[in-house]
């Protein structure tokens, strides 16, 4: 696995006796970009919020840069470089969308020049928030938020972006526009990580996609070779079982 970020046998389970990761294995490197896509029931989110301290991880490893981060809370791993953005709603509506973007810098909040200069930066990736900036967040469009959010994640420069299904409730064009930026960050050498039921839009982006079915690894590969063989795995879907196919 990578040296970057490396799961190993990671299960998770909300009651006991019930795991619904059952020994998941990932590896993402320095600077790409791995998308997570299943079914619905796979486990995808469940494994994100496992990276990211917010799930009840039963057995397995993760280890970031070499040092073992399970078991850390969400604050310890923001200090690491490790921010999430979660598939909920998550922005403060009575705060502006300036103020929701700096709780994002709240590790280096005493840094207020730095700190003014990383919020017009992130808000200035996504256009279509930056006209609001002083505004109410509760009156943007789902869109909106979620774009917020993304940016938010964004302010603390961090090495390792968690994404849980980034275009849930985006209109078309803004779901370009997203992907657009993903693609210019994993340039700039953040590594990504994300699921996602937008597969295509997904595929053209990532570097290596993992599919999980019923809290296991399926199957895996580069991008391409994914989406060479999507209708095979979309069928096992269909089919309620795993894909059968060896990576």
């Amino acid at each position: 696995m990578s040296g970057f970020l490396a799961v190993d046998g990671l299960r998770v389970a909300y009651e006991r006796d019930i795991e619904i990761l059952r020994g998941v294995d990932l590896g993402i490197e320095a600077g790409g970009l791995a998308a997570i896509i299943g079914p619905n029931g796979a486990g995808k989110s469940t494994l994100l919020k496992a990276v990211a301290g917010l799930a009840p991880v039963v057995g397995g490893t993760t280890t970031f840069l070499g040092a073992r981060i399970d078991g850390l809370s969400p604050p310890a791993l923001r200090r690491l470089g490790i921010a999430f953005v979660a598939q909920e709603d998550s922005v403060f509506p009575e705060m502006s969308v300036r103020e929701n973007l700096r709780l994002g810098g709240w590790v280096r909040r005493k840094e207020r020049a730095w700190l003014d200069r990383r919020i017009e930066e992130c808000a200035a990736l996504f256009p279509a928030i930056v006209p609001h900036l002083d505004r109410r967040a509760g009156l943007l469009s789902g869109g909106q938020r979620k774009l917020v959010e993304v940016a938010r994640g964004l302010v603390a420069e961090p090495k390792l972006l968690l994404l849980d299904e980034p275009t849930a409730g985006l209109s078309p064009a803004m779901v370009r526009e997203l992907y657009r930026q993903l693609a210019r960050l994993k340039q700039a050498g953040i590594s990504i990580l994300l699921v996602e039921q937008n597969v295509r839009e997904a595929l053209e982006v990532a570097d290596h996609v993992y599919v999980l079915a019923m809290g296991l690894n399926d199957v895996d590969g580069p991008a391409r070779e994914i989406s060479r063989r999507l209708p095979e795995i979309v069928q096992g879907w269909l089919g309620r079982k795993m894909s059968g196919l060896v990576a």
